[in-house]
């Protein structure tokens, strides 16, 4: 996704999981707004395996700050 240049990283249930978002949606997730993006280039590493794991594009949804286990709606 061209302007994907802002780096993010969060950890979930023992899964440290990075990508990167564009200046405008960083800037919406660190608001605190409920943000649909689609993670960019998103590598995931088990705290107990080490292993990176490259995932591609992922959807997810931010609210508060914090990813969601919601998935966003798809664009049709």
């Amino acid at each position: 996704m061209p302007g994907a240049s802002e780096f993010v990283s969060f950890f979930l249930g023992g899964v440290t999981v990075s990508g990167f978002v564009s200046h405008e949606e960083l800037a919406r997730i660190e608001s605190g707004a409920v943000v649909d993006v689609t993670l960019c280039g998103v590598i995931a590493v088990h705290a107990d395996v080490g292993e990176a794991v490259p995932l591609g594009d992922v959807p997810c949804t931010f609210i508060g700050g914090e990813p969601s286990p919601f998935v966003p709606a798809r664009k049709e």
